[in-house]
């Protein structure tokens, strides 16, 4: 059967290629604990349970402060990657008590002068192309825009490509962290609402005044709250049960709303050059990593259609 719901949805695949020192961390060294384990035969993506081993022995090479080991298995079905054994949802906070987005966005008077002079820029691009209203800000963005178009484009994707508001739009970031996105929005003109999982993060977009809650999408009912716009910036390779965060979303969104995915993409060149060196692994934060298709097809399965890759290439 064909969901003929108008909602549209548009996404990014990216291959983000950090580099980071390694620090000493004895919690790196320990052992996961074994009743915070669970197994996953099947995939969480297409449910097949057709696989093969990509990559074993992986450790947290990020944040290094989640214990254990952890073996990637590729789906031979849909081509995307997750974890086995992989932690439950009682313990997955172990691996995120040193995670970056408990702290609140840095102030402008704290960047240096080239901090500033491109934060300068970037917000007149972003004034001139989305509405926005954030300051200081630089005229110079609205030639810098025609002028420098792999720039544009990464600041694009930091929009989440919205629409200017033509109405008192309402929008959702799912793991909205310290909150910069939702504020970006916010002087847009956008209603803004966020959820998180991290009480920290939740606290620290709580003080700047914004509308965040504790939890996930599961928080919200659909029958009382509807969006027009749902972002996810790198979430949804967290989540334990993707398929069913994304019904929800369906569920929540108006009639001709759209969906904005950001995700890694384990087909990326990042992934085959680096391999099980490549940091958006990410174990075991990251439960499961998409391909192009496999997230197209996951979409399609929970009823949405036009589905519009928006492709972009950071390094």
């Amino acid at each position: 059967m064909t969901d003929t719901h108008p909602t549209s949805q548009k996404l990014t695949t990216q291959s983000n290629l950090r580099m980071q020192s390694r620090i000493n961390d004895q919690d790196s060294y320990l052992e996961w604990p074994a009743d915070g384990l669970e197994s996953v035969p099947n995939c969480p993506v297409c449910g097949s349970d057709n696989r093969e081993l990509l990559h074993k022995g992986l450790t947290d090479r990020v944040f290094f402060c989640a214990p254990g080991e952890w073996s990637l298995y590729k789906c031979t079905s849909c081509a995307s990657a997750y974890l086995d054994p992989r932690p439950t949802t009682d313990t997955i906070s172990l691996a995120y008590h040193r995670y970056f987005t408990h702290n609140e966005a840095p102030s402008y008077s704290s960047l240096s002068f080239v901090e500033k002079l491109r934060q300068r820029v970037a917000n007149g691009i972003r004034n001139h192309r989305y509405g926005t209203r954030i300051y200081p800000a630089s005229h110079l963005g609205i030639l810098a825009a025609s002028l420098m178009p792999n720039s544009r484009a990464l600041i694009d994707a930091g929009m989440r490509h919205l629409p200017k508001v033509t109405a008192k739009n309402r929008l959702l970031d799912l793991g909205c962290g310290n909150g910069k996105f939702l504020l970006r929005a916010r002087t847009a003109g956008w209603n803004v609402v966020g959820v998180d999982l991290d009480p920290k993060a939740v606290e620290a977009t709580c003080r700047q005044g914004l509308d965040v809650r504790l939890g996930g999408v599961e928080t919200l009912d659909p029958s009382i709250e509807q969006f027009d716009v749902i972002t996810l910036a790198h979430v949804i390779e967290h989540i334990h049960h993707p398929v069913e965060v994304l019904q929800t979303c369906y569920r929540l969104l108006n009639t001709d709303g759209f969906l904005w995915i950001d995700t890694p993409n384990i087909a990326s060149e990042g992934h085959r050059l680096f391999g099980a060196d490549w940091l958006h692994l990410d174990p075991p934060r990251h439960l499961v990593l998409f391909t192009l298709e496999s997230l197209c097809s996951a979409l399609s399965s929970a009823g949405f259609t036009q589905i519009e890759p928006q492709p972009y290439r950071t390094l």
